[in-house]
């Protein structure tokens, strides 16, 4: 029996771009109220799993509180054809005609086996309740565990009118061994001609063109796993869109 255990939004609506607010931040959320708000993201899903979760959960084992984005799938005899997606996508869209950055804390949770579990952040123009992948245009920042599942790899990638481009591959495939992370701050800076990564303070990607065809998008963040994966999770956490400039 497939068991679905999701926060689902049926029909979530879209509305809007986000604007300029003080301080030039446009957007943020720590998830420290402790439940995944509707007003600002509407859970997304796609494929078959055992079991999927997407809500805010405490993280600290004290009395105290550290409440995070929490993504975890269970897929243990489901599908082999199949690679399952879960997430949140912003109800409002990110114009980044004139620059914006867009930071958010994101744990790989020590996985011991995290090979063919990836925890992704998109920037898709397309509203969608199901996986961004899918869509004709986006770019993508991605960690993807690396056999035997210790070590990572990042992806940074654009699909443009159904035409993927990876810009950056950490060294894959001549190196196989990818390498360790834990909770990683990511910072992306964009708009309208280029981008660049930044990863716990260093940059780690910089291009002067991504020839997006879009300057207006919804933010995805976003975990899959292939079938046959007991009970793997990764957190989410002080999501920040504010004025690049």
């Amino acid at each position: 029996m497939v068991i679905l255990l999701s926060i689902w939004t049926a029909g979530c609506i879209s509305i809007g771009i986000w604007g300029k607010y003080e301080n030039g931040i446009v957007f943020k959320d720590d998830f420290e109220q402790g439940i995944l708000e509707s007003n600002k993201w509407c859970p997304t899903r796609e494929g078959d799993f055992r079991e999927s979760i997407v809500d805010v959960h405490d993280v600290d084992p004290t009395e105290l509180f550290d409440y995070r984005l929490r993504l975890k799938a269970d897929t243990i005899e489901t599908r082999d054809d199949t690679v399952k997606f879960h997430g949140v996508r912003s109800i409002r869209r990110i114009d980044f005609s004139k620059g914006k950055r867009i930071s958010f804390d994101l744990d790989w949770n020590n996985q011991s086996n995290g090979c063919y579990l990836t925890g992704a952040v998109y920037l898709c123009p397309t509203a969608t309740n199901g996986n961004p992948r899918g869509e004709k245009d986006w770019l993508k920042f991605e960690y993807v565990g690396v056999p035997p599942g210790y070590n990572v790899r990042t992806v940074i990638a654009t699909k443009i009118d159904g035409i993927v481009k990876p810009f950056d591959l950490d060294g894959w495939p001549e190196n196989r061994k990818g390498r360790q992370i834990s909770n990683q701050r990511i910072t992306i800076i964009l708009d309208s001609k280029g981008f660049k990564v930044v990863e716990n303070g260093k940059e780690i990607y910089n291009s002067q063109s991504h020839n997006l065809r879009f300057t207006a998008a919804y933010l995805y963040l976003q975990m899959s796993s292939h079938s046959n994966y007991p009970s793997r999770e990764i957190y989410f956490d002080n999501v920040v869109v504010y004025q690049a400039y």
